[in-house]
């Protein structure tokens, strides 16, 4: 089970890059189809890391405490928060703008919060799944019997990606804390090097993705979450 289940893990890694190459291509033809297929593709991608927590926890014994690891328990606070409908469900920058402006055209100033390339990584870089990080930390200030996290997640978390930091970058350069948005992809590939130490002995990779996927984990250094690389954007959507 625990191979199957990597193997879906696997795949959500390489649609959700397909569907950020679609967005792309779809964004300025069709928004809603654009936008919905890149939800979809994140949805997959947390729903697949929980069926992998299920199962480390059934097969393995709970190797590895995903709520003390900050790179799991950051997983587990967006899927929780989308699967439970908390928080905005943790909007992307695309459903955030278009629920707060009049007008998807409309214009409109945030901060994008990206976490650099293990220093290992010589020109690493990600691509951008921006995520609303005003929504993530009121989810993490939600009661437990909301969250469903523990009392010190907020802490983890907010020390695991450096809060302190991008809220005073924002508060710098006159920008709200609702318009801060962190990258989501970094994070994903920081909870796959995290899980890999506890399953690489119980997988048997049977695709090119779960082969590579499970090859990467173990050769790629980490993002750096504690440093960031911020940028203004001056942003607005096709109708």
């Amino acid at each position: 089970m625990l191979t199957h289940s990597f193997e879906d893990l696997s795949q959500t890694f390489r649609v959700l890059l397909e569907s950020d190459r679609k967005f792309k291509q779809l964004i300025s033809v069709d928004r809603p189809e654009a936008v919905g297929t890149l939800e979809t593709a994140i949805n997959a991608k947390l729903n697949a890391f929980h069926n992998l927590y299920d199962l480390m926890y059934q097969e393995l014994g709970n190797p590895v405490n995903w709520y003390l690891t900050p790179q799991l328990c950051v997983i587990l606070a967006i899927r929780n928060a989308r699967h439970h409908n908390k928080a905005n469900r943790i909007r992307s920058i695309y459903n955030f703008h278009t629920q707060t402006c009049d007008s998807p055209q409309d214009k409109k100033q945030y901060l994008y919060v990206d976490f650099p390339a293990s220093p290992e990584e010589d020109g690493g870089d990600f691509f951008d799944v921006p995520l609303s990080w005003s929504d993530l930390d009121l989810f993490l200030s939600l009661p437990r019997s909301e969250s469903r996290l523990r009392p010190d997640a907020r802490d983890l978390i907010r020390d695991y990606i450096n809060a302190d930091a991008l809220e005073a970058e924002a508060e710098r350069v006159g920008i709200s804390k609702a318009q801060i948005f962190f990258n989501f992809v970094p994070l994903t590939l920081n909870a796959g090097i995290a899980i890999h130490p506890y399953i690489k002995y119980h997988v048997t990779p049977n695709s090119v993705e779960s082969k590579s996927f499970l090859d990467l984990f173990e050769s790629v250094g980490p993002a750096v979450t504690t440093r960031h690389e911020y940028k203004i954007l001056e942003f607005s959507l096709p109708k």
